[in-house]
């Protein structure tokens, strides 16, 4: 019996890699605000070199009608990681402070499983390396190490700095760690990362890797080495752009080469797309002859650069003019890696089309809803409300493809007929969302409170103190258990020693105390000063002493003077620093009292709001700000206890009254 177990497993454990060995292996590249002309293989301009892209575009099939399902970037990428347009999970718009309610926190739904969570089920090794911008900073279940990557190395946010000179921790991730970033370009660090993956793999199980480089999104940062080769541009902003994607380019070429020096290129299908159109006044990019840019519905906002290389499935130097989504991308791969969707999806297997089986229309008509934006497609017209004249247009799109003439007022009838189109489509769209126009989405703002508990999206810096980095928190207790906290190294430099965040975790209006948690083995004294537009204003009560005891202590400080107003910068500063022992803090926090905090549970519950449930219509949402460190909160109504929640909001009656509210944090031995 053990002999024929063991045959058994074997046989099962071969039969498998044989079957691995025959499934193609993806890589996905998503370009961020990528203008329609800005690659070569467009032949559309010819200032930006772009050998490597188009090299496999010409070997493949390129899309001259590629659209995305939103013009900005986290819906965008949220389609085309689903199969599903977005808008059916409320990912409307990017993440953003307004909703609703509490109860909704920006992320892919878990209802959706995503590419890499339907091909790890198939059995392939995943990994994300970049931009994600698809929820995860409010709630860890939603980074991509919780949404079907076995590896994540990247960045969180929606956009990052290409330079790192000070080795600060900057909203980083490898899998679900926080961590420093070397000081390399940005893009050519995630080349370095792919290339270390893809060295990593072998030809018995196969991989799905999602490369998004953020480039070329501004800010508008390239190698000087690299700017020198483009001298010739005399437009500042242009020239930084075009040697961004050539840098995007070449970190593509050494992505081929290492496939190539695995032998895996053969079996490796790569799609290459943008996830909305360029922004010319923000990045220098180019969408012509494309109208619109990035944030509209018009053309340049949503077709996009877009093809699909597998030699050994995709017939080479092939331009495919029908209408295709990156919906589409899910279930073509999903079709080559033998694996039946979990959930019907939007976007279509594309194989079929591409090589002449069905020589149909992948797509009869597509859709897009982005905040207060909307529009709908067909293979003929194509009409979409313009938010910047407050205006519907309509274009007669297949003879009019660079939106000339806006011809609304003369063909009611089709006006009408999409108008029933969209109204249809849209009636099966979640209802709610998040992001950054309250008008069209919701007037309650979270309000976040940038504790390194959390993944801090602040650059410190400093030529001060030797280092800035997030390290374990090795003293957690009394008024600080937070797991990470900031480790301010110690160098040869004494007297007094600053660190600085260029944009602060700025103080918000009606908050008149910033709260910093300080530990350390040296006595010192602590300024705090905000950065305005013209001068610093430090606070009222800027000599703030710690005694060098070692243990946290919270240090307030009075700026009753800033009145709300914006910060450019968070500037700390340490006097009397004479000894080489190590600086931590945690928690530069606000609120509105002027009280040191002792306990954490102690501290006074603030901006308690009232919202309706989303979810239950017999409900309403008591909502409230987090304080650092406190695990757990304790309602009360009328001085009874009425429920306990790790959360900073609970589920109420419709009839219970704010005022007789009592909210306080809980102690948890």
């Amino acid at each position: 019996m053990k002999y024929y177990k063991a045959w058994a497993i074997g046989v099962l454990l071969f039969c498998s890699t044989q079957v691995w060995a025959q499934s193609p292996n993806f890589i996905v590249i998503v370009a961020d605000d990528l203008g329609y002309s800005d690659v070569g293989y467009h032949q559309y301009r010819t200032d930006i070199p772009t050998p490597n892209i188009d090299a496999l575009a010409t070997k493949g099939v390129h899309f001259t009608e590629g659209y995305v399902t939103a013009p900005v970037c986290a819906p965008s990428r949220s389609g085309l990681l689903t199969g599903t347009y977005q808008q059916r999970f409320g990912f409307k718009d990017n993440p953003g402070p307004f909703r609703p309610s509490p109860e909704i926190v920006p992320g892919i739904s878990h209802d959706y499983p995503t590419l890499a969570q339907e091909l790890k089920e198939a059995g392939y090794k995943t990994a994300a390396i970049g931009k994600w911008h698809l929820g995860g900073q409010e709630d860890n279940a939603y980074i991509p190490y919780n949404k079907g990557f076995d590896y994540y190395y990247g960045f969180l946010g929606g956009a990052s700095s290409y330079y790192f000179e000070d080795h600060a921790t900057q909203f980083f991730l490898e899998n679900d760690t926080p961590i420093q970033t070397p000081n390399k370009y940005l893009t050519t660090l995630f080349g370095d990362k792919a290339v270390e993956y893809i060295q990593q793999q072998d030809q018995e199980q196969p991989f799905f890797m999602y490369w998004a480089p953020n480039a070329v999104h501004s800010p508008l940062e390239a190698p000087k080495e690299v700017l020198a080769q483009f001298s010739h541009i005399e437009d500042p902003m242009r020239k930084k752009l075009v040697a961004m994607q050539y840098v995007m380019d070449q970190n593509i070429g050494r992505i081929v080469q290492a496939l190539k020096e695995q032998s895996l290129l053969e079996n490796t299908m790569i799609v290459f797309i943008s996830d909305n159109g360029g922004k010319p006044n923000d990045n220098a990019s180019y969408n012509l002859p494309l109208n619109g840019q990035k944030g509209t519905l018009y053309e340049g906002g949503i077709r996009v650069p877009y093809f699909m290389y597998y030699p050994s499935k995709i017939a080479a130097n092939q331009k495919y003019e029908k209408m295709v989504t990156s919906l589409d991308i899910m279930p073509t791969i999903l079709s080559l890696a033998g694996k039946t969707p979990t959930n019907a999806l939007d976007g279509v297997d594309l194989l079929p089309y591409l090589n002449e089986v069905d020589n149909k229309a992948p797509h009869q008509d597509l859709y897009w809803k982005n905040a207060n934006k909307w529009g709908v497609r067909d293979l003929e017209w194509k009409l979409f409300y313009d938010q910047k004249n407050d205006k519907v247009r309509l274009y007669h799109i297949a003879n009019d493809p660079y939106e000339e003439h806006d011809v609304y007022d003369q063909y009611p009838n089709e006006v009408e007929r999409l108008t029933q189109m969209y109204t249809a489509w849209d009636s099966k769209n979640a209802t709610y969302s998040w992001g950054w126009n309250p008008a069209a989405i919701g007037k309650y703002k979270v309000d976040n409170q940038f504790t390194f508990e959390e993944l801090i999206s602040e650059k410190f810096s400093s030529v001060d103190f030797e280092d800035v980095m997030v390290v374990p928190n090795t003293k957690k207790e009394g008024l600080n258990t937070s797991n990470q906290v900031m480790h301010l190294k110690m160098g040869e430099k004494k007297g007094t020693l600053k660190v600085f965040a260029r944009y602060s975790p700025m103080m918000k209006k009606g908050h008149r105390f910033g709260h910093l948690k300080v530990r350390s083995k040296q006595p010192f004294t602590v300024t705090m000063k905000l950065n305005g537009d013209t001068k610093a204003i430090t606070s009222q009560k800027a000599h703030k002493e710690y005694n060098g005891n070692d243990e946290w202590q919270d240090l307030v400080f009075d700026f009753s003077e800033w009145k709300g107003k914006k910060s450019k910068g968070i500037t700390l500063e340490f006097s009397g620093v004479e000894h080489n022992e190590d600086i931590f803090v945690d928690d530069i926090w606000w609120n509105n009292q002027g009280k040191e905090i002792i306990d954490n549970v102690s501290t006074k519950v603030e901006n308690v709001a009232l919202y309706p449930s989303i979810y239950n219509e017999d409900k309403q949402v008591v909502v409230w700000k987090n304080i650092p460190n406190v695990e757990q909160y304790i309602i009360k109504y009328k001085g009874e206890v009425i429920g306990t929640t790790d959360k900073n909001y609970h589920l109420l009656p419709k009839e219970y009254e704010k005022k007789e509210l009592n909210i306080k944090g809980a102690k948890i031995n």
